[in-house]
């Protein structure tokens, strides 16, 4: 019986022998790769906490409420992911999400970047890649392209700053505007571009463009150094365009108009000059044509 015993517990520690040189030899010949090492140390050292930060000013209004994930809550500069956020100004809040970005707290200044979205109450809707909020301040900046969405205009340029509320913004350059001209989207829509830059004052409905502007919709198109537009709320349409230095105008059939200034009321289709001006007509167009044409752009004209 003791033999037998004996024999057996030999038989169990050479297989556990045999067993871990075999693990040994397994591990020597296939190592954990380097990344898969880094992964692990990570996960083991790294920890996600949910962060929420408000901040008042002097008077008890509140300025500004962050939310989002951070590795380290507890660092002047909180490094944060998928982060919700609200930026207080008379107590509208404008609403702003982005996929990553920084909060200081010691400046109150928050810095986004990455799918960033800003919401204001006005319906107006800015989507960017990066975007600086000064809170205290009430503005918001980026030197990054974006596009502001409000009712039927959508503008994009490169570089923006206004106000949080999305009310007065300024785009730097490169500035696209496009107004559809009905709910439908079937017709023409309005197209501004300019070299920037461009003043837009949602509140009021203008905007003012600089440098280079040409302004086209389903008459033709207005070129000039300078345009205030004025948009129509009610209709939703480009109500009135002045436009200043180095004007000129290009019917749909092709005849050319120059003029120091000329102002377009836009809803009803007429167009009075200022200054010197000066008519082109290029040869096959109707007589009809060009008297209608003629009247409609003779100097002071108001018919």
């Amino acid at each position: 019986m003791i033999k037998r015993f004996i024999f057996f517990s030999l038989v169990v520690g050479v297989f556990y022998i045999g067993s871990v040189v075999f693990k040994v030899y397994v591990s020597s010949n296939n190592p954990i790769p380097e990344i898969i090492k880094e992964e692990v140390a990570l996960e083991e050292g790294h920890k996600v906490y949910t962060f929420s930060f408000s901040k008042y000013a002097t008077n008890g209004n509140k300025e500004l409420e962050i939310d989002g994930d951070s590795a380290d809550i507890f660092s002047r500069r909180v490094v944060l992911n998928n982060i919700i956020a609200k930026a207080y100004a008379d107590e509208q809040p404008v609403t702003l999400t982005a996929d990553d970005g920084v909060f200081d707290k010691g400046t109150g200044k928050v810095y986004l970047e990455n799918n960033v979205v800003a919401t204001a109450e006005n319906g107006a809707r800015l989507i960017t890649d990066t975007l600086d909020i000064t809170p205290n301040e009430r503005l918001i900046e980026s030197e990054s392209t974006a596009v502001v969405e409000k009712d039927n205009i959508n503008v994009k340029g490169d570089g923006v700053y206004g106000d949080s509320q999305i009310k007065n913004v300024q785009f730097k350059k490169n500035v696209t505007v496009v107004i559809q001209n009905d709910d439908d989207g079937k017709s023409v829509p309005t197209k501004i571009t300019c070299e920037g830059p461009l003043d837009i004052d949602y509140d009021n409905n203008i905007a003012r463009f600089y440098d280079n502007v040409v302004a086209v919709d389903s008459r033709g198109k207005l070129i000039a150094d300078k345009m205030e537009v004025f948009y129509n709320k009610q209709t939703k349409r480009v109500a009135k365009i002045v436009a200043e230095g180095n004007v000129i105008i290009i019917d749909e059939n092709g005849n050319e108009t120059y003029s120091d200034n000329v102002v377009y009321m836009a809803e009803e289709g007429r167009i009075i000059l200022g200054g010197n001006s000066e008519a082109l007509y290029f040869m096959g167009s109707d007589s009809k044509g060009m008297k209608d044409f003629d009247t409609m752009m003779s100097p002071g004209s108001t018919s």
